[in-house]
């Protein structure tokens, strides 16, 4: 292409660039976007592809433009998830997710299960609620409740090599009650079920970083009981 005589080409359409596909932007997105990445993935030239530099910027230009995720999204996002973890101070050694500590992963598999269940029943909740306050409440402990989840897998991947992410199709069924109230009543009793737990795992375990999370884990979850309080004072 002679772009330097300013024979710009269409950007309305893109250069052939696989052999499967006639033109970029008449394929769907996903497979647009994963074409895109299986490219990038391959690490060989443009040329292979019958494309040149400017080519691929407009390619990923119009994937960005598409809202479609250059990076397999659960990949993705526990990368993002381990930076956050390690720039927190969690490093590792022999007491801290080191392979003595495989003996938690089944018990930390659990925690990563039940947090993402929170998520669950909370993002329901703030769903249903017709107060303002109580739905921002919500939102904030459904968040928070994510958070832990990805936290436990981070701690997981660590220990075992093994990267695992929860969804609705892995976990049991989250029921939330028809009643509102006891809906409440149901999350407080949790909460302060989930505080006691976590504390008492941070007083069995010898991982230092385990239970340095744990701690955190339940004084969240105990902050989590009084907001729940609070609203239930309310009613």
């Amino acid at each position: 292409m002679d772009y330097d005589n300013g024979n710009i080409p269409d950007m309305g359409k893109m250069p052939e660039y696989n052999g499967s596909y006639n033109d970029f932007n008449q394929q769907p997105p996903e497979v647009a976007a994963q074409e895109y990445l299986n490219m990038m993935n391959a690490q060989r030239p443009y040329s292979d592809y019958g494309m040149d530099n400017m080519s691929v910027g407009v390619m990923s230009q119009n994937v960005q433009n598409m809202n479609m995720p250059i990076d397999p999204p659960q990949e993705n996002a526990m990368n993002e998830d381990m930076k956050n973890f390690l720039a927190e101070g969690y490093l590792m050694g022999p007491d801290c997710f080191g392979t003595a500590s495989q003996v938690y992963a089944q018990q930390l598999m659990e925690y990563i299960n039940e947090e993402y269940r929170d998520n669950l029943y909370y993002t329901i909740l703030s769903r249903r609620s017709t107060s303002a306050n109580a739905r921002r409440i919500f939102r904030n402990i459904a968040a928070n409740e994510f958070k832990h989840s990805r936290r436990y897998a981070s701690a997981y991947f660590l220990i075992t090599g093994k990267r695992y992410l929860p969804m609705r199709s892995t976990v049991e069924p989250v029921i939330v009650p028809p009643s509102y109230n006891q809906a409440l009543r149901n999350r407080y009793m949790a909460e302060s079920r989930d505080a006691v737990k976590y504390r008492q795992f941070a007083s069995s375990t010898t991982d230092r970083c385990l239970k340095h999370m744990a701690i955190d884990s339940s004084n969240d979850e105990r902050s989590h009981a009084q907001e729940i309080l609070a609203l239930i004072q309310r009613m």
